[in-house]
């Protein structure tokens, strides 16, 4: 019997064996896949690690039962954020709680609510919608309040009658806050990434063009960028490298970078490039024409900004120099006395207030908005 045992052991044993054989596995890429994943465990951020306290405050707050919501918050609230000052905000979240959630769900059941998250993924921020909402409402109310206490102080020393405008200045504030915050300054990052990337792109579409005809693969050659010092522009194709390592298709993770970038260039370029994969033409000869046509177009706004300084220096000439010096003169005719009896010659039409307010006050705010306007409008190369 023992004999008859040992002869199945090592039949069943052979058998085995040659299974394995059979598999044919390839141990050293089966080794380089585990150390690909280890690296990324190593490389878990804070953001991967709390996802699930964010997936659960947006799903409380999007089903508005934010009353579920007072368990560990502040520490949810601080998930993400870029800086101290952020996480001190969010102490001040259990103490205004109803307010903050009646301001944030109002937005989040309206359209302001979509675009405030398509600008915010088209920044990059790290953290989520409803984060970002009642950051914004939180810090929205601090400097609202703020302001009204400095402007009550004002006008109890100088018109106690005015201290009654507060109830309606503070409300007036807190939203105009609540708009910049959380809309404004979103959309001005996303549209300032965008110019970063028309900066970097004609460099980094030549860099494509030329490794794509020494015959290396498209996947290759994005990670190259990625790797490479295009600044914005190496962000978002590590955006796209990690959806494509996460299981998306090339041409789908291309379209999904020139959605969410605000960047024209960038969306034409991606478009060709899922064309030409979609129909099979030369992607190196594709990308050449777009570099020269995005180079093109960079010079030509190059040419337009400097036809328009001419415009400006015009403008700047007379507010800088005419405007001031007429003011002046004018105030000193309106302010000689020139009468026998000492009389004014133009009494109320340019007094020393008139005149302060305007070398104070108004001609600061036009050379301001002038010289901001003209940043605006100011080709990034």
């Amino acid at each position: 019997m023992d004999s008859k045992k040992l002869e199945l052991l090592k039949s069943d044993l052979e058998k085995n064996k040659s299974k394995k054989d059979d598999l044919d596995v390839d141990l050293d890429a089966v080794q380089n896949i585990v150390k690909k994943m280890k690296e990324k465990d190593k490389n878990i951020t804070s953001e991967s690690l709390s996802e699930g306290h964010l997936k659960e405050l947006r799903e409380v707050i999007s089903q508005g039962r934010l009353s579920q919501f007072d368990v560990d918050a502040e520490n949810k609230l601080a998930a993400n954020t870029e800086g101290t000052l952020e996480k001190s905000a969010a102490k001040y979240y259990k103490p205004f709680k109803k307010l903050v959630d009646s301001v944030v769900l109002y937005i989040l059941k309206n359209s302001l609510g979509k675009k405030i998250s398509y600008y915010l993924t088209s920044a990059n921020y790290k953290r989520t919608l409803v984060q970002h909402l009642v950051l914004s409402t939180i810090f929205s109310l601090l400097i609202a309040s703020f302001l009204s206490f400095l402007l009550l102080i004002i006008f109890v020393a100088t018109m106690p009658l005015w201290t009654v405008s507060i109830l309606f200045i503070w409300p007036i504030l807190f939203l105009v806050f609540v708009f910049i915050l959380s809309y404004v300054i979103p959309m001005q990052k996303a549209k300032s990434r965008g110019v970063y990337i028309d900066i970097e792109l004609p460099f980094a579409l030549r860099h494509i063009a030329t490794e794509l005809q020494a015959g290396i693969g498209l996947y290759k050659v994005l990670q190259s960028v990625a790797a490479n010092d295009y600044g914005v522009l190496s962000e978002e194709m590590n955006r796209t490298i990690l959806e494509i390592e996460n299981g998306t298709d090339t041409k789908t993770a291309l379209r999904h970078s020139a959605l969410r970038s605000q960047s024209k260039n960038y969306n034409i370029a991606l478009f060709h490039i899922v064309r030409t994969l979609n129909t099979g033409g030369n992607l190196a000869s594709t990308i050449n024409s777009v570099a020269d046509t995005v180079s093109f177009d960079l010079l030509e706004s190059t040419k337009t900004f400097g036809e328009k300084m001419n415009f400006f220096g015009i403008i700047f000439i007379f507010m800088a120099i005419v405007m001031p010096v007429f003011a002046a003169i004018l105030g000193a005719i309106a302010n000689a006395p020139l009468g026998q009896d000492g009389s004014l010659f133009l009494p109320g039409v340019m007094t020393p207030t008139t005149l302060t307010l305007i070398f104070a006050v108004a001609l600061p705010i036009i050379f301001i908005f002038l010289v901001y306007y003209i940043k605006m409008i100011e080709p990034k190369m």
